[in-house]
Parts: structure tokens; sequence; C-alpha cells
């Protein structure tokens, strides 16, 4: 999955349907070894750098702010930068960083003369939920490798990292479309790959979007959604950016319109979102960054994990009361330190090549997936204290992931103290049987999402309508078998927590 070239050119047309093909035979060999061998040796590298792509402001009329002074915090739905390229020069607020940009015939040209010219200019602003959309063409390319590119984190000044999604002239390549980053290193680092529905092209104009929500992302290419990804790298204060590489690329219409923080009611048409169960739990250790790096190449929307703390008050990703079933240790979370919890083999009892994973920390965990991607659905494992609950927020915000983070619990307790601590944190209840009324009880809690088990929900499969008029959202646990998947479905959950995150990803393309 991770690189560029995975995919042959006459391999599925559709991103999603390509990435699960890839996971889901990466899946098969993790239990046996050489794949859990290879990810844990990635782990340990920490970033990967990877094929290149070679290889195959304010908006008209704004006010700006004051020098010193932070825009305001842009709403739903504001237009932040609304530009059709009309005056003789760049517009204000927009920065040629690399190579020659100029407008012409009303609209912005950018000019790169080779592979090796990553020819950009920057504008906008920080925004965690927004839509970047454009309208390009390819005028002249170097070849049909050439690519441009939508900035969706560039740094005003145009240093690595950026996190960016391309598109080539030969868009119908296996590699036509990506989201990919340049590291600090200024390596590449290709996440996700799709075949484009149609060649962009020279001399003809595609309209290309991008909506963002903290790391996740969907590419839309001429109306038609290609692929997802979790894996967007986001800074404190990336704007947006056009790249060209070697081609002549010319630009109208550009807009950045601010987006509501991540919906989670499935819109019309949309697939289910795959929830990792403890990580790909079925394919690697569970509640490790292993697990978790499995399920992020699985493609899953969401990996979910457990949080308590150690006895010196330490949040540790483990789901049972003891260490026992899934370590080398024994005795219960609560009562081993710290230090005593990361010198435990997590990986041992799963596999033979996943021996040495550890225990991680939740901020270990955070870490990870601000690095290498991914949103966490995190449960906050039995009954916490106020301070427990608070040491856990504190984690989330010290780590900017609170864009990231969804907490659920079986503990009502745990989500009014998250609540009343952190509000910008969505909420689900877990349930193992259904509420008399699951609404009152959302609206009581002010959940983001009711979370029964599959055996709850199949009992009166009609409150998700109730719940979705109320605007909550349903994610059903843990359905590992594709009857229940295509049952959940036609329900019109929102999502499935499973343990098979690669098979769910598969199994959803395959009915696209």
């Amino acid at each position: 999955m991770i690189s560029s070239h995975s995919a042959g050119p006459d391999g599925p047309r559709d991103g999603r349907t390509a990435r699960a093909a890839r996971i889901t035979r990466a899946a098969r060999v993790a239990r046996s070894g050489p794949l859990a061998a290879l990810l844990a040796a990635a782990l340990g590298l920490g970033t990967v750098a990877l094929t290149a792509p070679h290889a195959a402001s304010a908006a008209p009329g704004a006010v700006p702010a004051a020098p010193g002074v932070a825009p305001a915090a842009a709403a739903p739905g504001d237009v932040v930068v609304d530009e059709h390229f009309d005056g003789p020069g760049l517009p204000a607020g927009w920065t040629a960083v690399e190579g020659p940009w100029r407008i012409e015939n009303g609209r912005l040209v950018g000019n790169s003369a080779d592979w090796n010219q990553q020819t950009r200019i920057t504008f906008g602003r920080h925004l965690t939920d927004f839509r970047l959309e454009v309208t390009a063409r390819f005028d002249s390319v170097v070849d049909a490798a050439r690519w441009t590119a939508l900035g969706l984190d560039v740094p005003a000044n145009g240093t690595t990292p950026w996190s960016i999604a391309t598109v080539r002239s030969g868009t119908t390549a296996a590699n036509g479309l990506e989201f990919a980053r340049r590291t600090p290193a200024d390596a590449w680092n290709v996440t996700d790959t799709a075949v484009g529905p149609a060649a962009a092209g020279t001399g003809r104009d595609v309209r290309l979007a991008v909506e963002v929500h903290g790391g996740a992302a969907r590419w839309i290419f001429d109306g038609r959604e290609v692929m997802r990804t979790t894996q967007v790298a986001r800074s404190a204060d990336g704007g947006q950016a056009l790249l060209v590489n070697g081609a002549q690329v010319s630009f109208d219409d550009l807009k950045v319109t601010a987006l509501a923080p991540g919906a989670f009611l499935r819109q019309p048409g949309a697939p289910l979102t795959v929830i990792a169960h403890r990580g790909a739990s079925s394919a690697a250790p569970e509640n490790t960054l292993l697990s978790d790096e499995v399920a992020r190449r699985a493609g899953a929307d969401w990996i979910e994990n457990d949080v308590q703390p150690s006895k010196d008050g330490v949040p540790h990703v483990l789901h049972d009361d003891t260490v026992d079933r899934t370590t080398n240790g024994s005795g219960r979370v609560r009562d081993l330190t710290a230090a005593q919890l990361g010198a435990l083999d997590a990986g041992a009892w799963f596999a033979p090549t996943t021996a040495g994973a550890r225990v991680p920390t939740l901020a270990a965990q955070l870490d990870d997936l601000r690095t290498r991607g991914g949103s966490l659905l995190l449960e906050i494992k039995g009954p916490h204290t106020r301070d427990e609950v608070a040491r856990i927020v504190k984690d989330i915000r010290d780590r900017g992931m609170a864009g990231r983070v969804f907490v659920q619990s079986f503990e009502t307790d745990a989500l009014r103290y998250t609540r009343e601590l952190a509000p910008e944190l969505p909420l689900g209840l877990l349930r193992a049987s259904l509420d008399a009324d699951p609404v009152a009880v959302a609206r009581d809690l002010g959940l983001s999402a009711y979370n029964p088990a599959d055996t709850a929900l199949a009992t009166r499969p009609e409150v998700v309508a109730a719940l979705h008029a109320a605007g909550v959202a349903v994610n059903a646990w843990t359905v590992d078998a594709p009857a229940r998947w295509k049952a959940l479905d036609a329900a019109g959950v929102d999502g499935i927590i499973t343990n098979r995150p690669a098979e769910l990803s598969g199994w959803l393309a395959a009915r696209q």
C-alpha cells in the first residue's frame, strides 16, 4: 500500500477497492509473520521514506487582520478564499515559494521545468475542517506521470513537511491520484493511491476537490469521490497551497470553504465507516501500535482502542482489567506502575514474529497517530474518577489531537466528566442492551453517537432512524460476519466496529 506503484495499470479502478485488495492480502499473511515483522521494523524506525510521486489568503474584498492579530475563527460554511484570478497580479496574501507563477487570461499559471522541481504557491490559513476546490488544466507536461497537487497542510513559507493530494495528467495510471506527504527529511511518503475515473490529459479543464476533517480526507475528481484517507499529517498552522511538477498547469475558480467538524452521520450513498476494533486485532496483537499500523493499512477510517490508568496514573492502552491474557505479565493494570507495564511483552502471545510489541501509553499512541495518520475512537475502560478523565483529556490536548479523537464508554460518569472537561470532544455511549429510549439518553449525555452491540440492535433496528432524526450516529459492535455487515448496512447504521477491517473494507469496495 505504501508504494506509489503498488497497483497495476489494469487493476481496480476505485481507490478504496485497490486499497482494500492490497490490505486483504497483507492481513492474511500478517499473523504468519512477514508483514508483522516488516511493520514492527517500520514502527521502530518512525517515518518511512517512500517512492516519490515523480516515479510513475483572504477572499477578495476581505479585510486583512492587523499584524500580529489572528483572524477570526471560520464558521462552517464560511468561504475563506474565493479567487477567480481576475486581477493583473497574484492575489494579496498569496506567496510564490518556488518557480514562476503569473496571472494570464484570467487564470493562475504555474510552471515546473522537470520532475525535480516542486513549484508551489501558498495561501489561505490553517483550518481543521475545510473543502479546497479548483478548476485545473494541464497546458503541457514533460510526460504523463507529471502532476499537480492541492496542498492540504503546507507552511506559509512552503518548507517541509507538507500534506498534499496529487493528480497526474495520466490520471488513469495505477497511481493517477494520490495522498502524499513530504517529510521534514525531504522524502516522499505516499500513503494512498487510486486510479482516476478519466484521464486529465492536456488542454482539458477538470474540477478537483478535497474535503478535509482533521487527519481524514476524501479526493473528489470531476464530482466523483475516488478515494479516502485517514493519514493526512496535520500541523498547528499549515495553510493551503497549489503545486506543479514537470508541467505547466493553469487554475481558475478556486474556493476554500470551512466545514463543520467531521460529521458522523453517513450520507446517502456513502459507505459504512470502518472502525478497527483494538486495531486490526484479527491480524496483529490487539491494542498495540502494530495493530494500529495494520488497521491503517487496511483502510480503517477509525482505530478503536481502550484506555485505563496505571498505578501511578499514566493512561495506558489495554482492554482487560489484568495484563494476564495479552502480555507475559500478571496482575491488575491499576496495580502496576507505568515502568512495569512498559517492560511487558504484549506481542509474543499472538505470534512469535510479533514478540517485543509493548503496551503503549495513550501519549505514545496519540504521537503515533499524529505522525503516521489515523483517528481514534477511544474507549474509557471501566469506572474513572474525574481526575483520571482529566489526565486523558490533557494527553489529547497536549498533542493537538482533539480534532481526531472520539471518546466512548459504557460508563456514563466518564462521559459526563469528559463533556465537562472537554466539550470539544464528541461522545459515544456503548450499550450491551438498548435503553428504553435511546434518543432521550443521547440528549441527556450530549452524545454524537450511540454504539450498541450488534445483538442488541438486531432486536430493535428501528432505533437507528429515531437516533438519526435526533442527529445521533449509530455504530454497531463487534461485527465480523459479512451477513451481519449486509444487514447493518441495510438498517442504515453509520459504522461497524470489527476485528477484520481489511475484510470489511474489501467487502464495501466490492459493493460499490
